[in-house]
């Protein structure tokens, strides 16, 4: 998969390219397909979110093929058999290079999170970088770090909601070549806000400890770590079972050295 930065001059230039694939639909039908691609219910609530959008600081968004497959389908419209295969997205625009973001590096290919460990720990990884989003303490933009750093502190803890209301925390450091150094504890301890922010905290943090780093250089995707993970036995199927999706990054690719 890949993602898109959300504005109207890159939505339309999108747009325009796809004609290579859809020369006869219609142009209202290629819209309402790309904002399903992006997460919307129809083009004219994407609209009205990229009006009140700070055109600074667009959002970036997954593109769901399949998504907007389907509701070309609806539509009446299809590429040829090939194309899909292939893929539609990302696209090359001409005239613009920032559109797309590469989330899905060869490396990640053979990743799989198939035990409860791996998908407890996918899971902590990804909610985390979510919140932080949210939070617009940092982007996936290369550099774009926002959290508050002074002279003797550069490490900063936030706090959110991981599943169905556990709480948790999560520490950022910059750690150079544009990644994130991400820590996360789950059910945190009355000291987890100070250890959390060490790499083998582990139950000193929580009852679940994880860590990583965010690529931002290449693309946007969570180096896959998951041998940091320490979880209680007990939890584990509790974390390992929360269903959560990556924002606008991917969520695997070996750990660059």
């Amino acid at each position: 998969m890949t993602a898109m930065i959300l504005s109207t001059e890159n939505l339309h230039a999108v747009k325009r390219s796809l004609r290579e694939f859809f020369p006869d639909a219609g142009s209202s039908h290629l819209s309402e397909a790309l904002a399903a691609a992006v997460g919307r219910r129809t083009h004219a609530a994407l609209r009205a979110e990229l009006a009140e959008a700070d055109p600074a600081d667009p959002e970036i968004a997954m593109v769901d093929q399949d998504a907007f497959l389907a509701r070309a389908r609806e539509l009446g419209f299809n590429p040829p058999q090939e194309d899909i295969e292939w893929g539609i997205f990302p696209l090359d625009v001409p005239g613009h290079d920032q559109i797309f973001l590469d989330t899905t590096p060869s490396s990640g290919w053979d990743i799989e999170y198939t035990s409860l460990r791996d998908r407890a720990w996918r899971n902590m990884l990804v909610a985390a970088i979510n919140a932080g989003i949210e939070q617009k303490l940092f982007s996936v933009r290369p550099g774009d770090n926002r959290w508050p750093v002074t002279e003797h502190e550069r490490t900063h803890v936030f706090h959110f909601t991981f599943g169905n209301g556990i709480p948790a925390i999560a520490s950022l450091f910059d750690a150079g070549w544009d990644e994130i150094s991400i820590h996360v504890a789950l059910w945190p301890t009355t000291r987890g806000i100070e250890f959390v922010r060490s790499w083998n905290a582990g139950f000193i943090a929580g009852e679940a400890f994880a860590t990583s780093w965010l690529e931002r250089k290449n693309g946007a995707w969570l180096q896959s770590n998951t041998k940091s993970l320490r979880c209680r036995q007990s939890l584990l199927r509790t974390v390992a079972e929360v269903d959560v999706k990556p924002k606008c990054f991917g969520d695997r690719g070996k750990v660059i050295m």
